[in-house]
């Protein structure tokens, strides 16, 4: 009868990419834990990535 109370378990999907610091993999908990879409942390992500690659290459250009 209160079968529909219990929560359902969900497949954990790992991202297909390597991460590359801790703020990475906090996103991916935070995607689990309030079922984002996997879109918005891909596209987050990668944005950050790009953000630290820009700010690296201009501190180059910098010196």
């Amino acid at each position: 009868m209160f079968n529909w109370f219990k929560k359902k378990q969900k497949s954990i999907s790992k991202p297909n990419f390597d991460f590359e610091d801790t703020i990475e993999e906090t996103l991916w908990e935070i995607k689990e834990e309030y079922d984002l879409e996997t879109e918005e942390v891909e596209a987050t992500v990668f944005q950050k990535r790009n953000y630290i690659n820009y700010m690296n290459e201009c501190l180059r250009i910098k010196k």
